[in-house]
């Protein structure tokens, strides 16, 4: 039988640990990570690649199956979840309003199970990367999801089990709405070698020069946020 009070002490803990730090760039990563701005170069060379990498029918395919998944990935997590389960953040939590480290005194909304974050994260990561199929690429969007979702537990809005639970929800929608693009498409052929070079091509026909492009863009982000507070601490000079 399932110790439900065990379960919540392990997230506590956990979430602690992963919660907040003294240092003030971490605090400036953490903020720039979370900003919607800084990933819409990213947004845009994945846009790319589609358009590149389909015919019209399957790009407006792609798009709208992309869409419908970040709804529903915020949908049921905003809308079903957390009013269903009611269950606080960390710094709306009696037991942990005074333990948790808040960033810039951000505190969220009341509910926080599950995790929109981190749903809608591993929702457009899990639908790519069935898209894709090359394993750079996987890790390459794994990571990004990751991070973009325990950074929230970071700003201690939101418990460790909020993300995980997200993040599985996010999965489950990712691959489902990516298997109704399949048979709605006419995309029968999962595993698809368009070409006799394998050295060129994902196994699903994507262009692994675009796939590069993706990666590079992604860990040139990562490494433009940590470049950004450093200079906003002053580490480094305007």
């Amino acid at each position: 039988m399932i110790d439900l009070q065990r379960l919540i002490e392990i997230d506590r803990s956990i979430t602690l640990a992963i919660n907040g730090s003294d240092s003030l760039f971490l605090d400036g990563v953490a903020g720039i990570f979370t900003s919607v701005v800084i990933w819409l170069p990213l947004a845009l060379v994945l846009l790319y690649m589609i358009v590149r990498n389909n015919n019209t029918k399957r790009m407006i395919w792609l798009i709208v199956m992309i869409a419908l998944t970040i709804v529903c990935c915020d949908q049921i997590s905003s809308s079903l979840f957390k009013p269903l389960v009611a269950r606080f953040r960390p710094t709306q939590d009696p037991v942990m309003l005074h333990l948790v480290d808040k960033v810039n005194g951000y505190t969220g909304g009341q509910y926080g199970f599950v995790s929109s974050h981190a749903a809608n994260s591993f929702g457009i990561a899990v639908f790519v990367i069935w898209l894709v199929r090359d394993r750079f690429f996987t890790f390459s969007v794994l990571l990004w999801a990751v991070l973009n979702s325990l950074i929230r537990t970071y700003l201690g809005v939101h418990f460790f089990g909020d993300i995980l639970c997200g993040a599985i929800l996010g999965a489950v929608i990712g691959s489902a709405i990516y298997w109704l693009y399949v048979l709605f498409s006419g995309s029968r052929n999962l595993i698809i070698h368009k070409h006799t070079s394998e050295n060129l091509f994902t196994q699903s026909g994507y262009l692994l020069n675009d796939v590069a492009l993706f990666s590079s863009t992604l860990f040139s982000t990562f490494v433009l946020i940590i470049l950004i507070a450093l200079v906003r601490q002053g580490i480094l000079p305007q």
